[in-house]
C-alpha cells in the first residue's frame, strides 16, 4: 500500500457485531473505513462520495436491500470500485445465478470469515490501485 494513498473500505453488514468487528480490523490494517448496518444508509452514503472508496464488502442477505442489489445501484454509480460480498449460505448456486453474474462481484466469501483470509483478498482486490 502506498503511503501517499489510503484505500477507503465501505463495510455493510446488518449484524451490528459484525459490522464493528470488520471495521476495527480494517482500521488496525492501516484503511480508511466506514461500516453500516443500514444497507439502504450505505447507498445514500456511497452516492455521496462516490470517488472516495476503493472497496465495498456487503452482506448478502440484509434486510430491505439484498447484497447484490445492492452492488448492483453500486456498479450504476462507479463501476470500477471493487465489491466483495459475504455470504453464511452455500455460495456454487449464487455462482450460477445470472444476477450475481450480472452485477460484476469482484470476490465471494463464506462466512466464518478468517481475517487472515480477508487481509488476502482485499489486498489482492486492491493490488495496483495506488499507480492509476
Amino acid at each position: 500500500m502506498s503511503t501517499s494513498f489510503t484505500h477507503s473500505i465501505v463495510v455493510v453488514d446488518d449484524e451490528v457485531e459484525l459490522a464493528t468487528l470488520f471495521k476495527t480490523f480494517l482500521e488496525n490494517q492501516g484503511y480508511d473505513v466506514v461500516s453500516f448496518t443500514d444497507p439502504v444508509l450505505a447507498l445514500e452514503y456511497f452516492k455521496a462520495t462516490e470517488d472516495k472508496h476503493s472497496l465495498i464488502i456487503t452482506d448478502l442477505r440484509m434486510p430491505s436491500i439484498c447484497g447484490i442489489d445492492l452492488a448492483k445501484e453500486i456498479r450504476q454509480i462507479n463501476s470500477k470500485v471493487k465489491i466483495l460480498l459475504m455470504t453464511a449460505f452455500e455460495i456454487q448456486d449464487l455462482k450460477d445465478n445470472e444476477d450475481f453474474k450480472k452485477t460484476r462481484i469482484d470476490r465471494l466469501l463464506q462466512k466464518p470469515i478468517r481475517f487472515s483470509d480477508l487481509k488476502q483478498m482485499i489486498n489482492e482486490s486492491l493490488n495496483g490501485l495506488d499507480i492509476e
